[in-house]
């Protein structure tokens, strides 16, 4: 415990570390400001003024006559079934709703999570790899890590100090940040005396408090392969090089990229499952077939298991051979 707190005290005292763990702060709340600016909470008023002027809207000739066509060459369409069914299926698809007579982008905390919420865990992820890669690699390029050994010679020991401190040091402050900005989303709610859904907001906290998580991760793998390869540059080449040319590498050589790339994989953890596509063959085009082909399915789901265990992988990998260089290699 004592060595953990020399090391949370030097964390907190690295002036670049204090930099990216206040931008970690700082962002979130910008990011929530600018959601705020741009959008606005749909009171009960201007969404009754809405459901108005789409009742009136679905009383036009016009619309009645869609409905018709509609079911006429429903096949056409891609519609099938029972009559009952064909001719609800046209009504949805012809009738106006009151969401297309709202004349402003509406704020709603679900749909935040997919826009504003993943940002703010991608921002937060990236600046806690900085954090772990800078704090490691300050230790190399001063030379302070063989004074340190002198105190405390068993490395394993410092080693796991240090990776504590990390992960604890950016795991509390991006979980404060991603709250801050759920809960700066929600008071404009309660603000304005407007119901959130039930549900909602525990959702988007707890998408938020996933998305700690991967950065704490990611400040651990950055601090890993720091000290395996003692450099903070190469550690954000690779970081880079992993970013830009992994996923287009993988793009040219895996058709289903989603249980080998690492984004998807965060993306699956921070939402508790994602979609992405995957490209199909021609056939899929030209080839008509009455029952659905598993290899035309475009759409896939990573779940959130999966990506922990892709992303549980890749860190016990890097830390691993992070721990084991460090033990056996000889210190300058």
């Amino acid at each position: 415990m004592r060595l953990l707190g020399v090391e949370l005290t030097r964390l907190r005292c690295r002036r670049a570390v204090l930099v990216l763990l206040v931008a970690m702060l700082a962002l979130p709340v910008v990011i929530g400001v600018i959601t705020l600016v741009d959008q606005e909470p749909l009171g009960p008023d201007a969404y009754e003024q809405a459901e108005v002027l789409a009742a009136e809207e679905a009383r036009q000739p016009y619309v009645q006559q869609g409905i018709d066509d509609c079911v006429r060459y429903a096949d056409e369409y891609g519609i099938t079934g029972p009559d009952a069914e064909v001719l609800e299926q046209c009504t949805s698809m012809n009738t106006p709703t009151a969401d297309q007579f709202v004349d402003y982008d509406p704020l709603d905390l679900a749909t935040a999570r997919d826009d504003g919420g993943l940002a703010v865990a991608v921002v937060l992820g990236m600046l806690a790899m900085l954090v772990g890669a800078t704090f490691a690699g300050h230790d190399w390029n001063t030379g302070s890590m063989s004074n340190q050994l002198l105190f405390e010679p068993r490395r394993g020991r410092v080693w796991t100090a240090k990776a504590l401190a990390v992960v604890l040091g950016t795991g509390t402050v991006a979980l404060v940040a991603s709250t801050v900005f759920w809960l700066m989303l929600a008071a404009r709610f309660w603000v304005d005396d407007i119901a959130i859904p039930d549900g909602v907001l525990l959702d988007s906290l707890q998408q938020g408090w996933r998305g700690a998580g991967v950065a704490a991760a990611g400040a651990l793998g950055g601090y890993a392969i720091t000290m395996l390869s003692r450099s903070t540059v190469f550690t954000i080449g690779l970081l880079f090089g992993v970013a830009v040319a992994g996923a287009i590498l993988l793009g040219l050589l895996v058709d289903d990229r989603g249980p080998v790339d690492p984004a998807i994989n965060a993306q699956a953890v921070i939402q508790d499952g994602t979609d992405y596509f995957v490209p199909v063959p021609e056939s899929c085009y030209t080839e008509m077939s009455a029952e659905p082909r598993p290899e035309c399915v475009e759409q896939r789901r990573r779940s959130l298991n999966g990506g922990l265990l892709h992303l549980g992988l890749l860190t016990v990998v890097a830390t691993g051979a992070s721990v084991v260089s460090f033990r056996r290699r000889d210190v300058p």
